[in-house]
């Protein structure tokens, strides 16, 4: 186990000199990074280049048409000033002070039903012209929108993850979902705090371009949507998220009509096509003339080298888990007995710094955990938490979130490390300190 890690360890330092040193694209980094792993980790060379195409595949499968009809949803508001008369409203109502707060309570909200990549890149036009309204940074509005999606994901039921921990601990989801709920705030709260005083001086290229393209007016893009409505303008943005939800809360029969048409209707690539028909039935209202295919074709042009370096970096994750490291790891953390009560926590953060993947983290570590559940001084919920708490810990090059953000915002991988990596670092003590309050308040 010690020589994977130290293996692991050496290829992510190669990968991030490779980029930031070498100037090598994060592309052909991420490649041949996953390729070095798999080798090393004598894999064989057929197994490491069906485990290198199986995650590309298994990423991109699900993530490249979001991607795209997310970037077209997008276009559309660009050029209508949409994304800006959203801004205007939410800066105008909440003030630029409580911007960044407002935003991670709406990742709280919305990544319940909503996977974070698919709720970031369908707020990404709105994250960047509230940074623009606000005169915030880029990073400061979507790296506070991260920290509520990222904790509704790891810690709030129904989503998926955290119900496998339930079951798992067979823990009562009703007592989890209030005391994970309490962590999940304090987690966002850490989140937050650390991206106002200590992120709010790394400003990206996309800053200037917003800059330059407000400077000396109100907002930009309004010329052609100087009457549009403000709750018309969130109309592609909210139907994606409402019809997920739908497929998350909806409690019929698998086998009537309606359960059907709201699972198809739910699944994250039709609720976003739908939100962008709605988006193509706004623009042709404003416009006389069509422009749909152009805002396509930029839509797809933008979206291409997101899709690819996401994938790849999917494609490293998978050989990571596929080495089976993260089941060697969680063993050797729990024949440690002296751990104890940080025993959850720690080998979620250790799964999730190996493998990138939050539902790794929480399935991996519950399964673990789980058969000695019972013989721990503490209750279910409270080890859930704790796995919860751990699962933020910590996200680097291994993640494809971490990828995302490089390529949305063109954020450079050493700024990313200073930032989102530590943010959450900072996320997973915030909720560890959150338990510990807790227990010391009398909660079992």
């Amino acid at each position: 186990m010690l020589l994977q890690l130290l293996t692991l360890l050496a290829v992510l330092v190669g990968l991030v000199f490779a980029i930031t040193k070498l100037k090598v694209h994060p592309f052909v980094a991420l490649i041949c990074s996953a390729l070095s792993l798999g080798l090393l980790l004598r894999f064989g060379g057929k197994e490491t280049v069906d485990a290198v195409l199986t995650g590309f595949g298994n990423t991109v499968r699900w993530i490249a048409i979001v991607v795209i009809l997310g970037a077209f949803v997008g276009e559309v508001l660009r050029d209508t000033g949409g994304a800006f008369r959203i801004a205007r409203a939410v800066v105008k109502k909440k003030g630029a002070k409580r911007l960044p707060w407002a935003m991670g309570f709406t990742g709280y909200i919305v990544s319940i039903p909503v996977f974070v990549d698919v709720a970031y890149i369908i707020l990404q036009p709105v994250t960047e012209a509230l940074a623009s309204r606000s005169k915030r940074t880029v990073l400061v509005i979507g790296l506070a929108l991260t920290a509520g999606l990222t904790v509704s994901h790891t810690l709030i039921p129904p989503t998926p993850g955290p119900l496998a921990v339930a079951s798992q601990l067979e823990a009562d989801v009703g007592r989890m979902l209030l005391i994970n709920g309490f962590v999940g705030v304090a987690a966002m709260a850490g989140g937050i705090l650390w991206v106002l005083y200590f992120c709010s001086g790394y400003r990206l290229p996309v800053d200037a371009k917003l800059a330059d393209a407000t400077d000396g007016k109100e907002s930009f893009g309004e010329e052609g949507g100087q009457t549009g409505l403000v709750w018309m303008d969130l109309l592609p943005i909210l139907i994606p998220f409402a019809l997920m939800a739908g497929g998350t809360f909806f409690s019929g029969e698998s086998e009537s009509l309606a359960a059907q048409l709201t699972g198809f209707f739910s699944t994250p690539m039709i609720a976003v096509l739908v939100g962008a028909g709605v988006a193509a039935m706004q623009f042709r209202r404003l416009h006389k003339k069509s422009g749909l295919g152009e805002l396509v074709e930029q839509a797809i042009l933008k979206s291409a080298l997101v899709i690819m370096i996401t994938g790849a970096g999917g494609s490293l994750g998978h050989v990571i888990r596929s080495s089976g490291m993260q089941d060697s790891l969680a063993s050797y953390l729990g024949d440690v007995p002296a751990l104890g009560f940080l025993l959850p926590f720690l080998i979620a953060a250790a799964l999730t710094t190996a493998t990138g993947s939050i539902t790794v983290s929480l399935i991996g570590t519950s399964s673990i955990v789980g058969p000695i559940a019972g013989s721990l001084p503490y209750s279910p919920e409270i080890m859930a938490a704790l796995i919860g708490a751990g699962s933020f810990c910590v996200f680097h090059a291994n993640s494809s979130f971490f990828w995302l953000l490089n390529r949305l915002h063109d954020a450079p991988v050493g700024i990313l490390y200073r930032t989102y990596t530590l943010q959450s670092l900072v996320m997973g003590v915030s909720g560890l300190m959150a338990v510990v309050a807790l227990r010391l308040l009398g909660v079992q």
